[in-house]
């Protein structure tokens, strides 16, 4: 039992020499980068369509994440948490409400699962003007004008 013991840590020791994969413990991201985001609704009401790409920097840590429906009117919906291609990412989009006055802001948020149970989450806004109803003549439609990438770094 003993040779099996001194075996098993030589050769341990040797694949992590040769280039074997060594398990890493994974840390928490401090960020998320949002690029490609776009969001839209059809003229006529028949649908809706929202993605975007993430990325965890310094790592090959990025999936996809996406809505459509052929349902939504001129307004775009409220996307309850949903996987992302990846389903360590999970994503959230919405308009808070209204104050007087004003138009709600919109926000989407964003979880990702890391090492087990650990969860690392985040959210980025936009004013309603970056979302503008646009009158299409016979139709109206909403088309996200805003930046397409940004940064989110508001994690816990």
């Amino acid at each position: 039992m003993k040779s099996f013991a001194v075996l098993s840590s030589i050769l341990l020791g040797a694949a992590s020499v040769f280039g074997a994969p060594v398990i890493e413990r994974a840390e928490a991201p401090t960020e998320f980068d949002v690029t490609n985001f776009s969001a839209n609704t059809l003229p006529h009401g028949t649908g809706a369509f929202i993605s975007f790409d993430v990325a965890i920097p310094n790592t090959s840590v990025r999936t996809t994440c996406a809505y459509s429906d052929q349902t939504s009117t001129s307004t775009l919906p409220s996307v309850p948490l949903s996987e992302c291609a990846d389903p360590a990412f999970r994503w959230q989009f919405r308009q808070d409400p209204s104050l007087p006055g004003t138009q709600g802001r919109y926000r989407v948020v964003l979880t990702y699962a890391y090492d087990g149970p650990k969860t690392a989450a985040g959210f980025h806004e936009w004013p309603a003007a970056d979302f503008p109803l646009e009158n299409l003549g016979s139709a109206y439609a909403t088309t996200y004008r805003g930046e397409p990438d940004f940064a989110i770094s508001n994690l816990s």
